[in-house]
């Protein structure tokens, strides 16, 4: 793994020299890649957000290790993926010892580290220096609380306070500006991003009749939809969309309306530019990378889910992932495959860290400088007890304790309309994709772990000690990425 402690050595602070480069990771809550306009959909108010995208890099297939909050933040939080550190759904967790969250690193490596909002996993790290966590769904967020007192505006200003306090400090710095919005329940504060989707005509629902009745038996047990399946109210009433309910004007109610989750996304474009225009005033802009990423997205009403995730759809496990860091990385480029245990690996090599044995991401910044592409060309995911690869032309998932499967082919049927799992002239897609996927799951082993209880003994103990030993993370990874693209 190639280490960036050279390359940031001749970045400059306050007209002098650090080895190593401040990095600022914004991160928002449920967010997808429709609210942003520099993803295709011109429709979308995020004239910030694609301003980064113009100044840095843009990953056009960027995926959630978990389409649910607290997996999908541990994940981050640890550089595993979710068999591995033990948090399966929200509060369905049993945290694994020996792993090493990227806090850690940063502290050893010199870094002044700070968390502002939403974290969401536990144990939360004694290596955070300053943490302001907020991390309730309505904390902060409702009707009757002004722009200036909500919590993104709160957060924002937090930051930029915590930094004014580094003004003289030759220390590197990590902040973490980690949001709730647009997770609903969606409240839409008073300003400027309020009425800006009121005259726009929102891309039509992704939704016909019966489709909560196709959806996975995993998938309707976890929202709540078993026998629910022609009777879904209020948005689905008998089976048909309500669309009075579903694209009601903004501010009516703070749940469901589309508009309103649009309006509060165009809010949180609002904040980012808030925090980036800070870093252009303290002319902090050149040696700062900044990573802008959610930890999963959400259905909006399509596929016949309401504002949920908890599936292994584009709209809910697809996120925006944006990077930036001038003179280091390309501007206005885009690369496909990444996943979000890449942030992870990014964030920690940047600092001038070797990344952890068990650690499963990938470094995105070296191959991005070079002008190589992404060094992942597929993505996997899990979601409770089932999981799914996804590669340029296919998604797999398999829900092993239903033995139930999703094909679809991501070129013809970008919307994952027609299964193709049981299709008789895709049999060898399918085989090889699960094979694949599975294959990636059996090595979904805590190493941390094993290697602080495992030791030498007879003769098969000894061997599988050792073995164990030179086991890495990324050798699942990277198997899959040669295994599924076979096939996909």
């Amino acid at each position: 793994m190639l280490l960036l402690s050279g390359l940031a050595s001749a970045l400059p602070v306050g007209g002098s020299t650090t080895t190593k480069p401040n990095i600022l990771l914004i991160s928002s809550d449920q967010q997808r890649t429709s609210t942003l306009a520099c993803y295709g959909h011109k429709f979308a108010h995020s004239p910030n957000l694609d301003k980064l995208a113009a100044d840095g890099v843009r990953f056009t297939d960027a995926y959630t290790t978990s389409p649910v909050c607290s997996p999908s933040r541990t994940s981050v939080l640890t550089g595993v993926h979710v068999p591995v550190h033990g948090v399966y759904e929200n509060d369905v967790r049993q945290y694994r010892t020996g792993l090493t969250p990227f806090f850690d690193l940063l502290k050893s490596a010199g870094y002044s580290t700070a968390l502002f909002g939403k974290t969401h996993f536990d144990p939360v790290p004694s290596t955070i220096d300053h943490l302001d966590a907020h991390s309730g769904n309505s904390d902060m967020r409702g009707y009757g609380i002004s722009a200036d007192n909500w919590l993104e505006t709160y957060l924002v200003n937090q930051t930029m306070a915590w930094l004014d306090n580094k003004t003289h400090s030759e220390q590197p710095w990590f902040a973490y500006l980690s949001m709730v919005s647009p997770h609903p329940p969606d409240w839409v504060p008073d300003g400027p991003w309020k009425h800006v989707y009121d005259n726009v005509t929102l891309p039509a629902l992704d939704y016909q009749p019966g489709d909560i009745g196709e959806l996975p038996t995993q998938t309707r047990m976890l929202l709540g939809l078993l026998g629910k399946e022609e009777g879904y109210a209020p948005a689905f009433p008998d089976g048909v969309a309500n669309m009075s309910y579903i694209d009601q004007p903004v501010g009516t109610t703070p749940e469901g309306a589309r508009r309103n989750y649009y309006a509060l996304a165009a809010y949180v474009d609002h904040q980012v530019g808030r925090m980036l225009r800070y870093l252009e005033r303290r002319e902090l802009v050149e040696r700062t990378l900044v990573a802008f990423w959610s930890d999963h997205g959400s259905q909006l009403f399509d596929h016949g889910i309401e504002n949920d995730k908890h599936n292994f759809y584009d709209a809910s496990l697809r996120v925006p992932l944006i990077l930036r860091w001038p003179g280091v990385l390309p501007k206005a480029a885009t690369r496909a495959f990444a996943t979000t245990l890449d942030i992870t690996a990014t964030v920690a090599t940047a600092a001038g860290v070797d990344l952890p044995r068990d650690w499963q991401g990938f470094d995105l910044v070296a191959p991005l400088r070079a002008g190589e592409p992404s060094p992942r060309t597929a993505a996997v995911s899990c979601e409770y007890r089932a999981c799914a690869v996804v590669t340029p032309r296919w998604k797999l998932a398999y829900f092993p304790e239903y033995d139930e499967g999703r094909l679809y082919h991501r070129v013809h049927d970008p919307l994952e309309r027609v299964d193709l799992f049981a299709s008789a002239a895709h049999e060898k897609t399918r085989d090889g994709l699960l094979r694949a996927l599975l294959r990636w799951r059996a090595q979904q082993d805590p190493l941390g772990y094993l290697v602080q209880h495992s030791k030498p003994g007879a003769q098969t103990a000894t061997e599988a000690n050792n073995h164990t030993a030179h086991v890495r993370g990324q050798d699942a990874e990277l198997r899959l990425q040669t295994d599924a693209l076979r096939f996909g």
